[in-house]
């Protein structure tokens, strides 16, 4: 055998993976904890793009033609894309990461449910689950072994949710304020009230904005939170208004254990 015909057996992996398609970086962090290197999964929203707004390149749907299933989750990407990608690949499954979970508004009379279930942690096991079922259904000879996995991240989970729930026992603000409303589900889940700038996916009106200064001066608010997919221009000016400060959280950080820590921290202001 010649050496060009051995170094091209080399490069070429014997076994390539099946490839599993998430819209965003959370997603792909809690499907990686349960498949572990069974299958590739990538997601189709890159860091720092926005859900709402992001747009596919055509290359990037030679993905869709490769992958067996794609998980979804609710956010405004997937109403735009969906279509295109169940008629790009007619085998794709699609996988609703949801379907075990209540959804609520987005806001108070919004027309549209809020997405951003991945935010609360007793929704994420949910979300576990929902993507060991899929899982199992198509790599059955496997189960023990995602089954194994979806029992260690559960647990991981139910520590992280003591963790954040412990700390809002602590005395800290039950109300914080929010540009976009990403945070609703995780306030529910640990008695807290979001309060968003944005209405319905608008900057508000001057009337609006000084309702809003006059809320956050009565509640004593003294952080602002905003996303970096999102506008700070509001954000900024309420903060100069009332003197607080403003503090970035990521809601689509890939580092999820990582990040909702770093989000509880942020929002309770107990931790170091």
């Amino acid at each position: 055998m010649s050496f060009k015909w051995i170094l091209l057996f080399v490069t070429i992996p014997l076994f390539a993976k099946e490839l599993l398609l998430v819209s965003i970086l959370p997603q792909k962090y809690f499907l990686e904890q349960i498949v572990g290197k069974r299958f590739a999964v990538e997601a189709m929203i890159p860091p720092g793009a926005s859900p709402a707004t992001y747009s596919l390149k055509p290359s990037e749907l030679q993905k869709v033609k490769k992958a067996k299933l794609y998980f979804t989750i609710g956010v405004p990407f997937e109403k735009a894309w969906l279509n295109r990608f169940a008629s790009t690949n007619p085998n794709l499954s699609f996988i609703d990461c949801g379907k075990y979970i209540r959804r609520y508004p987005l806001q108070e009379g919004a027309a549209h449910l809020d997405p951003h279930i991945w935010l609360a942690p007793n929704y994420v096991m949910q979300i576990a689950r929902a993507m060991l079922d899929a899982v199992i259904a198509l790599d059955k000879k496997n189960a023990k072994e995602y089954l194994k996995n979806y029992k260690n991240f559960i647990e991981h989970i139910a520590a992280i949710d003591t963790k954040i729930y412990r700390l809002f026992l602590q005395k800290s603000p039950k109300a914080f304020v929010v540009y976009h409303p990403s945070f609703g589900y995780f306030a529910r889940s640990y008695g807290l009230r979001q309060i968003a700038i944005e209405k319905e996916g608008k900057e508000p009106k001057i009337k609006e904005l000084l309702a809003l200064i006059k809320k956050a001066k009565k509640l004593r608010i003294r952080t602002i939170f905003i996303e970096p997919q999102f506008p700070k221009k509001r954000a900024l000016f309420l903060a100069k208004k009332i003197g607080a400060r403003v503090v970035t959280i990521d809601p689509l950080a890939y580092n999820w254990s990582e990040n909702i820590m770093k989000v509880a921290c942020a929002i309770s202001g107990n931790c170091d």
